[in-house]
Formats: structure tokens, sequence, C-alpha cells
């Protein structure tokens, strides 16, 4: 398990189920191995001390290592503060500055200013993304610097440039080691959202031209190491995976296929606490006939959501709620939900066979755009959610900035309160080519490549890091939009 090994040496670091799920399964691991036929991979990760993810990928020239997780403490907390008040100090996004006037967790430092001020010494420029330096030369990873000692990695590969802190000690590490790092798994708000700095990592993988030009503007990358991959999860998408008809999807969530589907995808209650109020509202908009149409509602929980919470819905007629993740080992963030291809095929059979999707905000959005798909944005989590404050409300997630692309392209109507909602949601169905240019620039601007090559393409980007090759253009340049799309 720990054996020395020749040739090029990646360290993989998949902290939970969903890179596992975004990144490793989308085929760039078998990618890389038969490109580079020497080359030998270590996955660390937490998941490793699940026996079905190990056996998954068993390969002779891959090992395996548990990611522990970390929690900054002593000088290196100390140090985060102050980095963080620094950062917040920039204020550089809208989605930053509504968190500030909100007092969003993570942004009630003590001592703030203070600490903001000591940050102006160890960050001067915000933007040289060099805000990392004090704790990187100062805090010891003695057991990450074991692991670096043993398998003397050539690359090592993380899901983001630090904003999951069980992968600092990795970075620190291979700092100090002067070992070339790279982040695969970013998600199109990692850049905007966050309330810490991100970590300099030397190439940084998006999904779009978007995300570069806020790599450089906001966080100090310089074009030339930030590289265009398009979202890897999304390739089944584009590349004409047959789907599961109507009928057989309905059977296998328990819904009834003469009717039209509305389906709502929760996010964690951390965001957004009351999706009950939403089923509560068409539920009884289904039963009075205010919905102008027969529709079953089927219910789709976040991974990192508590279907525990539905338990009271068990037996509604025309209602399925489900969460379908495979439980594993639980990770650093707490969750123990894997993100397998049986997930990803059934998620796009549900963006593909829903006549509406309803969500908070939510990456789905991007998904259901996809398969043309209508989308109507919660804005509202009781009768009187219209007066209450901005900072308060739900409202305040459609002026973040990443989800102000969505907003703008025109893809999806925002319901301020359940009467608002069931009237939009009777509106796409009566017309479902409502909103359809909106959705085509929604797709055209975040995943920007559809070829369904998008893992081809990451898969190259780390031979190239890892061997020092040029990357083939065959595999970096999109052929074009695959069919098989509603």
């Amino acid at each position: 398990m720990t054996r020395p090994i020749a040739g090029p040496r990646l360290l993989w670091s998949i902290p939970n189920g969903s890179t596992a799920g975004n990144i490793l399964r989308s085929g760039v691991l078998p990618r890389l191995l038969d490109r580079v036929g020497d080359a030998s991979v270590v996955l660390m990760s937490p998941l490793v001390a699940d026996p079905a993810f190990t056996s998954e990928f068993a390969h002779p020239r891959v090992a395996f290592e548990l990611l522990p997780p970390h929690v900054p403490a002593g000088l290196e907390a100390r140090l985060l503060g102050i980095i963080q008040a620094r950062y917040l100090e920039a204020r550089t996004t809208e989605t930053v500055r509504i968190k500030l006037a909100a007092g969003h967790v993570g942004t009630r430092l003590r001592y703030r200013r203070l600490k903001a001020i000591a940050g102006r010494m160890i960050a001067p420029h915000g933007e040289s993304g060099r805000w990392y330096d004090w704790a990187d030369r100062f805090v010891a990873d003695p057991a990450v610097a074991d692991i670096f000692n043993r398998y003397r990695p050539t690359l090592v590969a993380v899901a983001t440039p630090g904003l999951v802190f069980a992968e600092i000690p990795l970075l620190r590490v291979a700092r100090r080691c002067g070992v070339r790092t790279m982040a695969l798994d970013l998600s199109w708000d990692s850049l905007t959202n966050k309330l810490l700095p991100i970590r300099r990592v030397d190439r940084l993988i998006v999904w779009n031209s978007t995300m570069r030009r806020e790599a450089h503007e906001l966080h100090g990358y310089s074009l030339e190491d930030v590289d265009i991959a398009g979202p890897p999860q999304f390739d089944g998408y584009f590349n004409g995976a047959p789907r599961s008809t109507r009928t057989a999807f309905c059977r296998r969530v328990g819904l009834d296929p003469a009717r039209r589907i509305v389906t709502l995808t929760t996010i964690p209650a951390e965001a957004y606490p009351r999706h009950d109020v939403v089923i509560d509202s068409l539920l009884e908009a289904i039963r009075s006939g205010a919905m102008g149409q027969p529709c079953d509602l089927l219910v789709r929980v976040h991974p990192r959501d508590d279907v525990r919470k539905y338990e009271r819905y068990a037996g509604t007629p025309h209602l399925a709620i489900e969460k379908p993740f495979r439980d594993t080992a639980r990770a650093g963030d707490g969750h123990s939900v894997d993100v397998t291809l049986e997930n990803t095929r059934h998620l796009a059979d549900t963006m593909h066979h829903s006549d509406v999707v309803l969500n908070v905000a939510s990456t789905i959005a991007i998904e259901a755009s996809i398969f043309d798909t209508p989308v109507v944005n919660i804005a509202f989590d009781q009768d009187d959610a219209e007066a209450r404050p901005f900072l308060t409300s739900p409202l305040r997630y459609y002026s973040y900035t990443h989800y102000q692309q969505i907003v703008r392209a025109g893809a999806v109507r925002i319901a301020r309160s359940a009467g608002e909602m069931i009237d939009l949601v009777n509106g796409y169905l009566a017309d479902p080519s409502r909103d359809a240019e909106g959705r085509r620039r929604v797709v055209a601007e975040q995943c920007e490549l559809t070829d369904g090559r998008s893992a081809e393409r990451l898969a190259g980007f780390i031979v190239r890091e890892l061997t020092g090759r040029s990357v083939d253009a065959e595999a970096v340049t999109p052929v074009g939009a695959a069919s098989g799309i509603r």
C-alpha cells in the first residue's frame, strides 16, 4: 500500500463524495493511466475507508491513503482570522458585500478591524495570491509530510485551492517540497462567494471564461495559469447518453407517468430551512386544482440536507421524496454521501423528464437549462416574506454574484410568494418554450464547452502537468454540442 513507485507520481485528493462524482467518476483516472503508462496515482480520500470505493478504483498503479479532517487551530487559526479579516475588508464581490451586511456566519470576526490592519502587513496587495505565506512557513503538518516522503509525488491535485480545509496541509507541504499543484473541482460560485481568499496553486482548472476572468481579476491569477475544461460531471448530459423512458423513470421514483412532473430540489437547511412551506403550497395547489394540469411532485433531497425532515409526508398522494445517493465513510465536512455514476444518470433522467424544476438559487438551474426544462426560483419562506428585510430574505440569494448570471440571462422566473410560484409553474406548464432563449444562454455561458469531452480535456491538463508533455490539441478543442438533450 505504501510501496515506493517509479515514474510520474500523482497525489490526488478526493475530499468528499461530490468530488468523487464530479471528477473521479468522469473517466479522468483511466484516461490518465492509459496515456502515461508508467504513472502511478495515490488517491487520498476519507472514502478509502469504504471498501466499495477502493474496489471501484482498484488498479495496479493506484494506491489509497486516508485524507483526515483538518481544523485550523492555534497559530494557524489566528493567522487565518487575520487573513479573513483582510479579505473581507476588500469586499470584492456583491456576494461578499451582502454577507457582510447580513452578518453572515463567517463575517462576525472578533476584532475584525484590528485583524484587518494586521492583515495589510501580511498581505499588502489583496490580489497577490500570497495570503497564506506566513502560515505555510510556520505551521507543520508531520502526517502529510510523511506521506510525501513515502510516495515522493511529482504533482499534487486537489479539489479546490484551499477552500476544503482537509486539503490545506497537502497544499502547504507541496509548497515546502517544491511540488507543483493544481485544483480540479471549483464550482461556478467558488471564486465569488467564499469568505476566504483562495490559495495559490500552479494550475487552476475552471468551467468557463467567466471563472477564468474571476480568478484573474479577483484572486490575482495569471490568465496563463488558468485552463478551461468545462464541467466534467456534465459530460453525460452532452454526449448523447441514452435516457430512461418516462415510464421507467416514473416507476423508479413512484410517480404517475400520465401526470406532469414538478420537481423541487432542496438545498442545505442552513441556507434555506423552509422547504416544507414550498411543498405544502404545491400540494395544496395540486389538491385544489389551482395547478392548471394534473401534476405529481418529486422532492429531490440535497446530499447535505436531512431526509428525515420530510418523514411527515410519507404516504402523501401525488408526492415522492428521494435522496438518491449512496451512504459512505464520513468526510471532513461531516457528511457521508457518495455521488455515484448511477446517481448522476438518475439526475439527468430527472431533469429530462421534469416539466418544471423549482429550487433556491441552485446549480440545478444550469442542469435543468441543459435539458431545456423551465426553472422557478423560490424567494419566499413564509406568507409575509415580501415584507421582510432584504438581508434576511431568500431574495438576497438572487443578487449573489454568480447567480446574477442566471437571472440576467433570463433563464429563470423568481417567485416571491406561494401564489406567484403557482402562477409561474402554470405558465411554464402551458408554454414550456417560455424563456428557452435564456436557458440556451446559460448553457453557453456556464458550460461553454458542450461537446461532452470535458473529462478528456481535464485528463490532458493533468498529463501535461505530470509529464511536461504538451496537451494534444484534439483533446482540448471543442467539436460542437452533442445531440440528445431535450
